[in-house]
């Protein structure tokens, strides 16, 4: 077998990993260091151990604002349009490899249980693959075969696939 589709790492969560590391190194600038001496405030402190180091915060932001405007054109040309978004709860037909669990609900005796087993043992290269999955009962199976036509099993795509589970929609 190949590689898991499932396992790369996508351009979306590359460049939310760059936007965190830029963040990260602004805030450094403003960061006290662990040991204060008695006597001096903490900005002191901080500002001598940034010139100490032969950079300002000034620079610092700089260097951070500069970083992340060389990233604004790839952020730019990030695929932002997932042509299969209706198969993700939007239409009839369900994507059983990227739809979230909470789409299964559309489908009466499906949530939680089976929908549940379905994005646990995903992803599938057809539907018949679906019953296959070990612990499936004879009555788990008929609702979905019921269900069947309105089930759908498109390629992988790892930015919907890592939220199956959890899509942070929270009440």
């Amino acid at each position: 077998p190949g590689p898991n589709p499932c396992r790369s790492i996508s351009l979306v969560t590359m460049l939310r990993g760059l936007a965190i590391a830029t963040l990260a190194v602004a805030a450094s600038a403003f960061q006290a260091p662990a040991v204060v001496t008695p006597g001096l405030r903490s900005a002191s402190v901080c500002s001598l151990q940034m010139q100490a180091d032969g950079m300002s915060r000034r620079d610092v932001l700089k260097n951070a604002a500069a970083f992340g405007l060389a990233a604004a054109p790839a952020i730019a040309n990030a695929d932002v349009e997932y042509p299969n978004v209706p198969y993700l709860g939007g239409g009839d037909q369900i994507d059983v490899n990227n739809a979230n669990i909470r789409v299964y609900t559309k489908l009466p005796g499906m949530y939680p249980n089976i929908a549940g087993l379905i994005v646990k043992n995903g992803p599938f290269k057809s539907v018949d693959e679906i019953y296959q999955i070990k612990g499936l009962s004879s009555e788990q199976k008929n609702v979905i075969k019921k269900y069947e036509g309105n089930l759908v099993a498109l390629d992988v795509a790892p930015e919907y696939r890592e939220d199956v589970f959890n899509n942070g929609l929270y009440r």
